[in-house]
């Protein structure tokens, strides 16, 4: 009987150091940042880049995704803490045309990296203000 019990015993052992599988996948080990606020220009020329800086009111320590539409019709993601680098991050954009334009940075989940939390916001006029319409 003991020669029967010991590799029950050696299997059970073995399975108590088999690594659990679990779904680490959508797990993120951290803190994911923050985004606090948005430095450019308030005023810029139709077909000049202007330089954009996303600020993190918080830092963390984990990946996350991160929208930036510029108001124009035009949007660009980033892996924050990943491929496309750390807070502040300054992307540059060009405006073709003249008005005013709201540029917007908000979390968004991105392949495996969850959304980063917080927004922000900032207004551009690009060119001259429209005049407003006299009463008549």
């Amino acid at each position: 009987m003991p020669q029967v019990m010991r590799p029950i015993a050696v299997l059970l052992s073995l399975a108590a150091l088999a690594p659990a599988t679990a779904s680490a996948v959508s797990f993120q080990l951290g803190h994911r940042p923050e985004i606090g606020s948005i430095r450019a220009p308030q005023t810029a020329t139709a077909g000049q880049p202007i330089p954009i800086t996303v600020n993190a009111k918080q830092d963390g320590n984990s990946d996350c995704g991160m929208l930036v539409t510029f108001g124009d019709g035009k949007d660009r993601q980033f892996k924050m803490n990943g491929s496309d680098g750390k807070f502040p991050i300054t992307i540059e954009h060009t405006y073709q045309k003249d008005g005013r334009y709201t540029v917007r940075a908000s979390g968004r989940v991105i392949t495996t990296n969850k959304e980063c939390k917080g927004s922000a916001s900032a207004v551009i006029q690009v060119g001259a203000p429209k005049k407003a319409a006299k009463p008549k």
